[in-house]
């Protein structure tokens, strides 16, 4: 009679035993998912993005600025995944160093934001355009320019749509450009022109504009 009681205790624990391993699988399962899922590409079908990566970056800066403008979901998973990348370019002088690979500064790069942080790990070890600023560089790193949380920035034609005549004109000249015609040009001619940031010229007193400013 003892040896009959012990049956369905020792099924128990085959069962719970059971039960345990796949609760533990699945776990792990999830964890691997979740963690892969720190590598794909945070949007689909965007366009290509021009990233420069200027002298002055520290790998932070690269890793954090890819993370604001969303072409990473993770900086521990991305920067991962530059260190197990391989490098095929030696890298130049004052290359940003990330584990045993390297990342060329004063380089450009072509990544998009449905890409995948292996992929855009190989093209920032790999496929960098020497681009120096001698001359200076530009105000924005991404071209086109994004706004924060990565979306596109206006264009300048989006951005000064409200322009539509010669006082708009002269309202909207500022940081992104725009210019008046001189007072010497005016005596000269009688004529008052404006350019808007945009390109476009209006002329004073008259309706609409010209795509071609006047030479």
């Amino acid at each position: 009679m003892a040896k009959d009681k012990k049956k369905p205790f020792g099924k128990k624990i085959i069962v719970y035993t059971l039960l345990f391993l796949m609760a533990l699988i699945l776990g792990a399962v999830t964890y691997y998912k979740n963690y892969q899922s720190k590598f794909d590409a945070p949007r689909e079908n965007t366009q290509s993005i021009q990233f420069t990566i200027r002298k002055d970056f520290t790998l932070q800066a690269v890793i954090g600025d890819l993370h604001y403008f969303d072409f990473i979901k993770d900086e521990t998973a991305f920067q991962y995944a530059l260190e197990q990348t391989k490098d095929t370019n030696p890298g130049r002088e004052n290359a940003i160093k990330v584990g045993s690979n390297t990342i060329d500064s004063e380089a450009t790069y072509t990544i998009s934001q449905s890409m995948t942080a292996w992929q855009i790990a190989d093209i920032l070890l790999n496929q960098g355009e020497y681009t120096p600023c001698d001359h200076g560089c530009p105000d924005s790193f991404f071209n086109p320019e994004l706004l924060p949380g990565g979306d596109l920035a206006p264009t300048l034609k989006e951005k000064y749509s409200w322009v539509n005549t010669y006082d708009d004109c002269i309202k909207a000249i500022g940081h992104d450009g725009g210019q008046l015609s001189s007072e010497q040009y005016f005596q000269r001619t009688g004529i008052r022109r404006c350019v808007a940031p945009d390109g476009r010229e209006f002329t004073q007193g008259k309706e609409g504009w010209s795509e071609i400013p006047s030479p």
